[in-house]
């Protein structure tokens, strides 16, 4: 281990004199989880800046002036938003800025920092440690995650920054003691036990602690005066006016992605990125197979895509704001229509034989003056029946997405907040159908009724026109068994529960399909826009508030309901050759699932010291109906009888050190 250890450290000293030439990335961005974007949303509405393009992160450099642009309003700011303003360039200007930093400053700001002034060129190398504890109060449930981050930032010149890292993660990762819907994994590609051969999870809640890596490397540039952002990154993204959005949003997974944000005129925006997607290799959560591929099975992957989204706004009004966006998320391949930055997806998805996934919208926000703002964002993957607005809302092959809210800035605190919202998600939102291709056909007439796939899929035509399917998951899962279909007609089209292998039977003969691409929203087994699962509805309540001394306090309550109809998991996908055997929507009248969650976050940041501390609290009934049986894509679902309430304590812990 001191081998490595001194190897490691050869490494970072070459690192350093490497860049001792090359600031500490003053246009890198900054992630869209940290507490100043709530403060500029508050700013806007009270016209203390002027109204910001709706697609995050920002760079540094930017919000550096945004806080400036505020602070010098001093007659329109308290005396704790000036001490809250002050706090955020004062950390911003130490994480961003150009001041030299020696080793003697290494455990006072965690990094040591050269600057070359003649050249206006310099890097910072240092270290962010973080740890959060969650425990399930009552149970012995707990998560735990720790990471320490090393870093090389720099800027190169005026218009180029840098910002080359790396986590490394020792974590315990329990899905149980989070909202299913907040649930998130921190890692990239797998976890693995270092100490033990390398030992990889393959299942949740992981019963032992497993090491990962996380990394948000990032090439950033900024010309024009700032009216033209250029950006190449891994990062978390956030597009749209809501507390996450439709189309990316910020609880999402990072998305390796080259961006571009360009300010047209004063009163036009417009946002264009194409991104890499990635898998998570991990069997199951709880028993349910994860949405994702997994590393034993390299030869066919599935997740196999990459993401192209742009959007555009126009200021129609000095208060109101109209954006139109749309994205795809397309297989893996050369596609010079979806690399281009102008084209415009939908028409070029339909020039490429529809084979992807296109999700188009619009969102409008209204400001009133000092008083609120008001936003409403539709989106929509398919479009099939237009005629009244009920036959537009409730036909089953438009599939639909709306979002609504208020955001009313009070005077309490620093530049706090009070946020109303809805979203609805209609069935099969996010999800789409994979591409199936026919692999083999099988006679049962023949002495040979049995087949095993090239990917490990072993199907076998009984006597009795029963067709037994064991998938390489199944055998991986102990469940060697798999699963029968039953055929009943001379012609007749089957499918497994999870509509990955179809069975076409003509007689004796039946053609095997199996799945060889899937194009749903997703980005490392996770949802890509707002984090619900299909066919859900949810209400949300938040307070942002800020009080002096470093204190700031998150409070929601969110009532999370889900419809069972149809199309109610991801996993699920339309048969649209099929669509007219599907019933209106009538998402209150077959409700499964409720949810009421209360949570209220305290963090406090220490004075003097590089330290941030946080702790909150959640509550959550829920009350629902087990699912007994369903179709591929949901229907004729067979639920129990409604369940006792359940309630969940759920206590959270943290600190970040050099942050």
């Amino acid at each position: 281990m001191s081998g490595i250890l001194k190897k490691l450290s050869l490494v970072l000293v070459l690192m350093v004199l490497a860049v001792v030439s090359l600031s500490a990335a003053i246009y890198s961005s900054v992630p869209v989880g940290h507490r100043v974007y709530r403060l500029l949303d508050a700013a806007e509405i009270r016209g203390l800046i002027d109204h910001q393009i709706a697609v995050r992160p920002y760079s540094a450099d930017k919000i550096i002036k945004l806080l400036t642009a505020i602070q010098a309003q001093d007659n329109k700011i308290s005396s704790i938003e000036r001490q809250e303003l002050s706090a955020l360039l004062a950390e911003f200007t130490l994480s961003y800025g150009k001041e030299a930093h020696g080793p003697e400053d290494l455990l006072s700001t965690g990094f040591i920092r050269t600057y070359d002034q003649q050249n206006d060129v310099g890097a910072s190398l240092g270290v962010e440690l973080s740890t959060t504890q969650t425990f399930l109060l009552g149970t012995d449930e707990y998560d735990s995650r720790n990471q320490a981050l090393f870093f090389l930032k720099g800027d190169l010149g005026n218009h180029i920054s840098l910002n080359m890292n790396f986590g490394l993660l020792v974590d315990k990762i329990n899905n149980r003691v989070f909202l299913p819907t907040e649930f998130t994994i921190p890692c990239e590609g797998f976890y693995m036990q270092l100490l033990n051969g390398g030992s990889q999870l393959a299942t949740l809640p992981a019963t032992a602690f497993y090491t990962g890596l996380s990394m948000f490397p990032e090439l950033s540039g900024s010309f024009l005066d700032g009216k033209v952002s250029l950006r190449w990154g891994s990062i978390k993204r956030d597009w749209g006016p809501g507390l996450n959005n439709l189309l990316i949003s910020g609880s999402a997974r990072t998305i390796d992605g080259v961006e571009a944000d360009v300010e047209l005129t004063n009163w036009l925006r417009y946002s264009v990125m194409t991104g890499s997607l990635g898998i998570f290799s991990l069997n199951s959560i709880d028993g349910v197979q994860f949405y994702s591929d997994w590393m034993g099975d390299k030869s066919n992957y599935r997740f196999d895509n990459n993401l192209s989204a742009h959007r555009v706004e126009v200021d129609v009004l000095p208060n109101l704001t109209l954006s139109i966006y749309e994205s795809v998320v397309w297989k893996k391949r050369f596609e010079l229509g979806y690399l281009n930055p102008l084209a415009i997806y939908m028409f070029e998805q339909n020039n490429l034989g529809d084979l992807d996934d296109v999700l188009a919208g619009v969102d409008v926000n209204y400001t009133l003056p000092g008083k609120a703002r008001f936003y409403f964002a539709a989106a929509t993957s398919e479009m099939h029946d237009i005629g009244s607005l009920k036959t537009m809302l409730t036909a089953p092959r438009n599939i639909l997405a709306f979002q609504a809210g208020i955001v009313i800035p009070l005077n309490i605190g620093s530049f706090s907040s009070l946020t109303f919202q809805w979203t609805y998600l209609s069935p099969f939102f996010y999800s789409h159908y994979p591409t199936l291709e026919k692999v083999a056909t099988i006679d049962s007439s023949s002495t040979d009724t049995s087949i095993t796939t090239d990917r490990d899929n072993t199907i076998t035509v009984n006597s009795s026109d029963t067709v037994n399917v064991v998938t390489k998951r199944d055998v991986k899962n102990g469940n060697e068994t798999g699963e029968d279909l039953t055929f009943t007609n001379e012609n007749e089209t089957q499918y497994t529960s999870d509509g990955r292998i179809k069975i076409v039977k003509a007689g004796t003969s039946y053609a095997i399909y199996e799945t060889t691409k899937e194009s749903a929203y997703v980005n490392k087994g996770e949802n890509i826009g707002y984090p619900l699962n299909p066919n859900s509805q949810e209400f949300l309540v938040q307070l942002d508030a800020v009080f002096g001394e470093g204190w700031t306090t998150t409070s929601s309550l969110k009532y999370q309901v889900r419809s069972g109809q149809y199309g109610y998991d991801i996993t699920q996908y339309m048969f649209y050759s099929n669509y007219a055997d599907y019933e209106e929507k009538n998402f209150w009248a077959n409700t499964f699932e409720h949810s009421v969650t209360l949570e209220m976050e305290v963090g406090k940041k220490l004075p003097d010291m590089p330290i941030k501390i946080t702790a909150s609290y959640r509550f959550t009934t829920t009350w629902d109906r087990d699912i007994i049986s369903s179709d591929p894509d949901g229907r004729n679902t067979l639920f129990s009888d409604w369940n006792s309430p359940t309630f969940d304590n759920a206590l959270s812990v943290g600190a970040k050190i050099f942050f």
